[in-house]
């Protein structure tokens, strides 16, 4: 079964089939077993491509075999995972085709467990991870000895790892916004002794220290978290606001121009870096981008003071607005 959305009908067409192409039997189901073969072994030689191949042959000969919809979901699982298809449409593609077969599987036959097995995996891969909890209990009740056992018992336990996880983060994001920063900074630590490269925890670090004023601390945190995401417009704008309260200057506004390089019609990201360039003395450039700001949102009153005041020769505010 050819591959659609944004995969060519003949993705796996360039691949080497000979000994999977070379059959004639008027035996479907015979031709079909020994596609199944080959794509095992193409599997374990690494050839995922090959063995997706091989197996979309056989769905197509034997469509009411559930076991070869499972063999094919793991083949397209195995090229994800493998990284041979890493485009975010593509492995989209690849997760729903997955997903497809393996409902189609449960219809086929319920009680086939190698089916919820999977679709465990596909579930925790499309960010619902209750479902892929539910569906390796599943399998779990039905085949608990069997031979995937322990690997389905380990993945639980680091689903829930991982959700405990989540819920300490909601946790501290919770009390840094409603006033016990102190007791963020303990969970979010404990989150990244064990998550030591999750830039949310990282930014939300960044927040609690910076409202208990430990201001070099808060940029130690920031700066970790555009270097985990340096697409984050406000991870640059935190740590651009915070040296700039440290009067490091050239250094705010290189943030500051990283972030509007981001995100460039952002009107508190221009807002901060006039408000900065006010502050040393270069007015023509911070009136521009007030002017920018207003030209985007016109009823910004807070700025069209800021522009007057700027214009009457009037000293700009103490400190830059976060």
């Amino acid at each position: 079964m050819p591959l659609e959305n944004n995969m060519s009908d003949n993705y796996f067409d360039n691949t080497d089939s000979g000994e999977v192409t070379i059959f004639d039997l008027r035996d479907g189901e015979s031709r079909a077993k020994r596609l199944i073969r080959a794509g095992r072994r193409h599997t374990d030689e690494g050839r995922f491509e090959e063995a997706a191949r091989a197996f979309e042959q056989a769905v197509e000969i034997s469509p009411k075999k559930a076991e070869y919809r499972v063999e094919l979901a793991a083949a397209y699982r195995n090229l994800i995972e493998s990284g041979i298809v890493s485009e975010p449409e593509m492995v989209e593609a690849l997760l729903e085709r997955a997903y497809s077969h393996l409902m189609e599987a449960v219809r086929l036959d319920p009680e086939y467990a190698p089916s919820y097995r999977l679709l465990g995996y596909v579930y925790e891969a499309m960010d619902a991870p209750w479902r892929a909890k539910e569906m390796w209990n599943f399998y779990l009740e039905m085949d608990p000895n069997g031979p995937y056992s322990s690997e389905v018992r380990s993945a639980l336990e680091e689903l829930d790892r991982v959700q405990n996880l989540h819920y300490m983060f909601e946790e501290a994001s919770y009390l840094v916004n409603h006033g016990d920063p102190e007791r963020a900074l303990e969970i979010l630590s404990e989150i990244l002794e064990e998550e030591p490269d999750w830039y949310e925890a990282w930014f939300w670090r960044g927040l609690a220290c910076r409202e208990m004023e430990m201001i070099s601390d808060a940029i130690e945190s920031f700066a970790r978290a555009v270097e985990l995401d340096p697409e984050s417009t406000y991870a640059y704008h935190e740590l651009a606001s915070l040296l700039a309260r440290k009067g490091e200057v050239e250094a705010a506004e290189g943030f500051w121009h990283k972030a509007l390089d981001l995100d460039p019609e952002e009107p508190w990201i221009m807002t901060s870096l006039a408000l900065l360039l006010w502050r040393d003395e270069r007015r023509d450039e911070a009136e521009k981008l007030f002017l920018r700001v207003l030209d985007i949102d016109p009823a910004n009153r807070k700025v069209r003071n800021y522009l007057r005041n700027l214009r009457a020769g009037m000293s700009p505010p103490h400190l830059v607005e976060t």
